[in-house]
C-alpha cells in the first residue's frame, strides 16, 4: 500500500513538474541593448521575439517602461514601426511618416537604428526627435 502511495505521489509530482516545464525562462531568454540619443537605457533588458506570419515582434515583457518593434520579413526586411513607452525616459513612435528606422539582419541578429518622434519624461510638453538603436537576437 506505501508503495502505491509513493508512486502515486511520484507521478503526480513528475505531472506537475512537466507542466512548468513549458514556461519561459524567468527573463524571455533573450535581451536585447538599447541606446536612446546615445544614452545608455540600463542594458541588458530582457525582450521576447515572436512570430506572425512575415513580422517579427521584439518586445519587453513588462508594459511600463517599455519598447516594441515590429518587423517585416519578407522579400526583404524593414521596420514596420517602434514605439517606446517611457523607455530611458523616452516615449516616442517612428511609424510611416512619423520618424524613420531601418533594419539590418545577420543570423537572427536584428539591428534596428533610426529616430522617433516624442518627448522625454523631465520635459513632458516638449516635443523632439530621438535617435535610437535596438539591437536583439531573436
Amino acid at each position: 500500500m506505501q508503495t502505491r502511495h509513493m508512486m502515486v505521489t511520484a507521478a503526480v509530482l513528475v505531472v506537475g513538474l512537466a507542466g512548468c516545464g513549458g514556461q519561459p525562462p524567468a527573463l524571455g531568454g533573450t535581451t536585447a541593448k538599447v541606446t536612446i540619443d546615445g544614452r545608455d537605457t540600463g542594458n541588458p533588458h530582457a525582450v521576447t521575439c515572436s512570430q506572425t506570419g512575415w513580422a517579427w515582434t521584439i518586445e519587453t515583457p513588462e508594459k511600463n517602461r517599455s519598447f516594441t518593434a515590429v518587423i517585416g520579413t519578407g522579400d526583404e526586411v524593414t521596420v514596420k514601426s517602434v514605439d517606446f513607452n517611457d523607455f530611458g525616459g523616452f516615449s516616442g513612435i517612428s511609424w510611416g511618416d512619423i520618424g524613420k528606422a531601418e533594419v539590418t539582419s545577420v543570423g537572427g541578429k536584428y539591428t534596428i537604428t533610426g529616430s522617433a518622434d516624442g518627448s522625454f519624461s523631465d520635459k513632458p510638453g516638449k516635443e523632439v526627435t530621438a535617435t535610437f538603436r535596438i539591437e536583439a537576437s531573436c
